[in-house]
């Protein structure tokens, strides 16, 4: 003998689905416009043109947490923060843009950051891509962060098996 469920109940469980169903779709689009702007701006920046700025400022921003609650495992993220001026056809730009992905890592990112240290320090000017169309939209470092990226693609992956799964079941109690 099997049991019928309440109506009630199955429109609480659709609300519920439905909630979850919009959240994983929020995530999948965050995620996939991180993944879109990184791969666009590298790409968009590929004709332009390479020159000297002069550091204004370089620091590193640190952030430290754990992945667990015992904290037993520690990640130490680092994010290059720094201001430049470059003068190019007769304009006068200061621009901070360091990479088209935004965040810290404990690998290039680091590495930037305190390469960008060691330049102010020493008063050794940096090399800066710029937008010939657009003088003052400059970034420094140009190339593709894959361990970031990977970070969000698997995220992705995740939030959209979580939403098929959920439409699912949608479909599957909306036959009842």
């Amino acid at each position: 003998m099997t049991r019928k469920p309440k109506k009630d109940n199955i429109k609480m469980a659709r609300f519920i689905l439905y909630f979850f169903l919009a959240a994983s779709f929020f995530l999948a689009y965050l995620m996939s416009q991180n993944i879109i702007k990184s791969i666009s701006g590298n790409i968009k920046s590929i004709n332009w043109v390479q020159i000297d700025a002069k550091l204004l400022n370089a620091s590193i921003k640190i952030t430290q947490g754990s992945t667990s609650s015992s904290s037993r495992t520690r990640y130490t993220y680092y994010t290059p923060q720094i201001s430049y001026k470059y003068n190019f056809n007769d304009t006068s730009c200061i621009g901070s843009k360091v990479a088209w992905i935004e965040g810290g890592d404990d690998s290039i990112l680091k590495q930037l950051a305190y390469s960008f240290k060691y330049h102010f320090k020493h008063k050794i000017s940096i090399k800066v891509f710029v937008n010939p169309d657009k003088p003052c939209e400059s970034v420094v470092d140009r190339t593709i962060h894959w361990s970031k990226l990977t970070t969000m693609g698997i995220m992705l992956i995740i939030a959209t098996l979580f939403a098929s799964g959920i439409v699912y079941l949608l479909v599957k109690t909306s036959k009842r």
